[in-house]
């Protein structure tokens, strides 16, 4: 190593050094200590903002909503409606006879103009039944794009939610 290598790993290092120390002195100087004088403060209400309500309120309903749809009984073929559900078995059942559903993340509504879109949820279905072949048949089915769409009405505290 020759000596202005050195000399530059050294400048380098020195300036990490006092950009550390200068940094380190701003964000301590900006915490007001009692003895540094009169503080004021601030109190937050405990009360959510309107929308942060109202998008916790919609969650909450289509959580309980989506949970009714996942314990329902599956007549045959029939999923249940407005959950956002489809289950490609179409091809390797002739006849379905019991769909039990485990939800692994349920999805997570955003608001948007008067309406909602509820993403990113993770759904496994398991499904028996009757094979194209005429034997009994058991397949496993995961989504790990589960998605509703739908509409929102808010009057006052009360938020409802009217899924496609």
């Amino acid at each position: 190593m020759n000596r202005r290598l050195a000399w530059a790993i050294g400048g380098a290092a020195a300036a990490l050094v006092i950009a550390g120390a200068a940094l380190w002195l701003w964000q301590s100087s900006s915490d007001v200590s009692p003895e540094a004088g009169p503080t004021t403060t601030t109190t937050t209400s405990s009360a959510p903002t309107p929308d942060t309500d109202v998008q916790a309120v919609a969650q909450r309903e289509l959580d309980d909503h989506l949970e009714d749809c996942t314990s329902q009984d599956v007549d045959g073929d029939a999923v249940p409606d407005r959950c956002g559900i489809r289950i490609p078995w179409g091809t390797e059942f002739a006849a379905v006879d019991e769909v039990r559903f485990r939800i692994e993340r349920l999805p997570v509504l955003v608001l948007a103009d008067g309406g909602f879109v509820a993403d990113d949820g993770i759904l496994v279905a398991t499904v028996s039944g009757t094979g194209q072949d005429g034997a009994p048949r058991t397949e496993t089915y995961r989504t790990v794009s589960w998605t509703l769409r739908g509409d929102v009405t808010v009057d006052g505290s009360e938020v409802e939610l009217d899924i496609w």
